[in-house]
This record gives structure tokens, sequence and C-alpha cells, in this order.
């Protein structure tokens, strides 16, 4: 393990910091990391409205509380991409030298974010004006928040880096100056948006985000059932994670599209007491591929949380650890970042993709039995899902693949700690020096 993590020490490293050192990123982890307070709420909120015990279930819902935990996984989870707009464009603009005007820059990036989106809807035949879609609100909208969150302040940059603004005498209060410094960009940068939002509902996707994941779904159009397809939708989901884009979206449509029907009669069979006829099915992404969500974090979340040195990860993996237990990936995904995190590439992509090739192979082997097609509702926890789809040996299984991501994330999250450790230890040595 020594010598594995002394190669990766001495290849991705280096790469890896020079990754860091450009502002995009800079930017895009700085907004990140602002969004944790609203990301952990969500997950909070998500877990305590989504656990998978009919007991339970049945008390928060006739107590009313199940409407409040989904009002606020409503404002945050799914409305991650609008605080992502405006962190991401007011750390990109720190990153620029702007910091004068950040929030300004925020303000607008988010302006643009809302101008993009569609407005009206059809309801039962009648079209209602004064709506907006909200499908691209939460996570399936991050990209579009990223990329905006980049462009956005480049171009406000540029007025300002040209003089482009309106100039206040001297005198005028520094709020009043930047208002006004802000209004020939800003005016601009809607007009440039508002003639990219027209030219995208000339395309047969509509908006920007649709186009964007229209683009994406079009190849996987003639897939068709087997187990290359499964492994080839669970490499692209989460390598669509690792550049922040939601990969589920793209991917679940055909994920139910060709696995659903063979769970169904697979319920079938086990409810007649027949030899189910379908090794994969769509209940194996959640029961053994994406353990604990995007990137099968449990693993990675036990790190943080009992073997961290820095105290960043493990404050982090001890808020996260419930919900990666549960299925809810977020805090981990977007409190580490594992997106664009050169560091975690290998085990994000490797850990779902080695559990599904061991699964298979296992239930080939009759090491563990064929699925019973059981649909698990969000929520629900490890080992519960395996003993509710599999019994007995699929739950065991499942906690052979949590020490599979362990094994896998182990010299990875090594390194990234050794660095948060360090810049800890720089941080509180700091002033001791200087006094």
């Amino acid at each position: 393990m020594d010598q594995i993590q002394a190669v990766m020490q001495k290849t991705l490293v280096p790469l890896a910091d020079k990754l860091s050192q450009s502002k995009l990123l800079k930017a895009i982890s700085g907004g990140f990391s602002m969004l944790l307070p609203v990301i952990m709420g969500g997950a909070i909120a998500s877990l305590l409205s989504g656990f998978n015990l009919q007991p339970y279930q049945d008390a928060i819902t006739s107590s009313g509380l199940k409407d409040i935990f989904t009002f606020v996984t409503t404002y945050t989870t799914n409305m991650l991409a609008v605080y992502a707009a405006f962190a991401i464009g007011k750390s990109m603009a720190d990153q620029l030298g702007l910091d004068k005007q950040a929030s300004i820059v925020g303000i607008t990036t988010l302006f643009v974010f809302l101008l993009i989106k569609p407005t009206g809807a059809t309801q039962d035949g009648v079209t209602i004006a004064n709506v907006i879609d909200l499908t691209y609100f939460g996570s399936a909208g991050l990209f579009s928040a990223m990329i905006l969150g980049c462009i956005v302040p480049l171009v406000y940059h540029q007025f300002v880096k040209h003089n482009i603004t309106i100039k206040m005498p001297e005198g005028v209060p520094p709020f009043i100056e930047r208002s006004f410094a802000g209004i020939i960009p800003v005016v601009c940068i809607a007009v440039l948006f508002v003639v990219v939002r027209q030219l995208c509902l000339l395309t047969p996707f509509g908006t920007l985000d649709g186009l964007i994941y229209g683009i994406l779904k079009a190849p996987l159009g003639t897939l068709s059932e087997s187990p290359l397809t499964f492994g080839l939708l669970c490499f692209l989901c989460n390598l669509l994670w690792f550049f922040g884009i939601h990969g589920g979206m793209v991917v679940m449509p055909f994920l139910s599209m060709l696995y659903m029907q063979p769970a169904l009669e697979n319920m079938e069979a086990f409810a007649a007491g027949a030899a189910m006829p379908n090794i994969l099915t769509n209940t194996w992404w959640f029961t053994f591929v994406q353990l604990g969500g995007s990137g099968g974090i449990i693993g990675l979340t036990i790190l943080m949380t009992f073997f961290a040195k820095s105290a960043r990860y493990k404050q982090l993996g001890r808020m996260a650890i419930v919900p990666a237990l549960c299925g809810i990936s977020e805090p981990i995904v977007f409190g580490t970042p594992l997106m664009l995190n050169v560091l975690m590439f290998i085990p994000m992509i490797f850990a779902p993709l080695l559990s599904f090739a061991l699964s298979y192979v296992a239930t080939i082997l009759g090491v563990i039995p064929v699925l019973n097609g059981v649909q698990l509702s969000t929520g629900t926890p490890i080992i519960m899902a395996g003993f509710l789809t599999g019994g007995w040996q699929a739950a065991v299984w499942q906690l052979v693949l949590v020490a599979l991501q362990f094994v896998l994330y182990l010299p990875f999250f090594r390194m990234m700690d050794k660095e948060a450790y360090d810049e800890e230890a720089s941080a509180e040595s700091g002033p001791a020096k200087e006094a």
C-alpha cells in the first residue's frame, strides 16, 4: 500500500497541484465549499423524510412532519444549482481580483442562471404563463451553474479591465459607486444571454440545460440490455458527476428503460415462488453498484470519520456518515469536493465499477442470490436494502463491497488528508512563528 501511495505521490499529486492552481477550479471548489451548510441541511431533511421503515413513515406522515421535511429538501437540495450559481460566480470574481464587486458579480451570475430558464407550463390543456420549470434548479442544473459561474465573471471582468463602466464623482459612498459601475456590464451580459436563450429555443431541446443533457443522452439511445451496457451506464454516471454533470439524470432513463422490466419479471417470479429469470435489474444500481450514492462513497466516509488526521475531513465524515449509509452522497460529493478532484478520480470511477463486476461474478457463481426486483426508495439504509432485495446473503455482500470501497479510497484519501493536515498545521504554527 505504501509503494502504491509513493507512486501516486510522484504522479497524481504534481498533476493535482498543477490543476489546483487553475482559477476556474479554485472558483468552483470555493463555491461548493460555501454551499456545505445548505447541502447538509438538505441531506438531513432527505434522511429524515426518506428513512424506509414503515412505522416511522406512518408516524411522520400522520404528524405532518413528512411535509415539513419535504419542504426543507425542496429549498435546499432541490435548489442547489441556484445557490451554486451565486457562490461560484462570487468565488470566480474573487479569483479575478474583483473583490469589491464580488457580490454584484455573484448576483449577476444568479440573474443569468434564472434568465436562461424556461417559463410557462401546460396542465390539463391549460397554459400557465407565469411559472418557472424547476427541473434544473437542483443538482441537474449544476453543470449550467458551473459554466455560468465561470463565464459571467470573465465577461464582467473585461468591462472592468477596459474601464467600460459608469464613473461616479468623488465623495460618493463606495457601495453606490460599485452599484453604478455594474450597470453597463450587467445590461450587456443580460443582452448576451437573452440571445443565447433565444437561440436555444430554436433547437429541439428548447433550453441550454436541455441542450446539454440532450447531447449527452443521444449516444445512449442505441444501447441494449447486457452486462456491458450496465457497466457503461455506471462508468458514464460517475464520470459525468466528476465533471459536475448530474450523471443520474443522464443514465437513469436508460437504466429504467432497459432494466425495470427484468426487475418486474423477477418480482412476479418471487411472488409465485418460482426461479427468478434475470440476473441484472435496476435494483442492482442501489443495492450493489452505487452504495452510498454517487462514487460509492461509504468506504470514503468511514475513512474520514475514523481515520482522518485533518480536522476538516474528520468533521465532514462525522456529519456525512449517516446520510451516506442511507444512500445520500451530497455532503461528501460537494463537501470534499469529489467533483474535479484529480486525486479522487480513480476511486470515484472504479469503486462502483468493481462493485458491479464482482457482484455479477458472485451471482453467477451462486455466492449471492439473484435479486428479487423489489424497488427501493430513497433513504433505505445499507444492509436493510440488501436484506429486502436479496436476503441476508445480499446484506452481507454489501458489507464486503463497503470494505472494497474502503481499500480503493484508502491510498488516495491518505494523500488528500495529509495535504489538508499539513495546511492546518501550517495555519496553527503561523501566528506562533510571527510572534
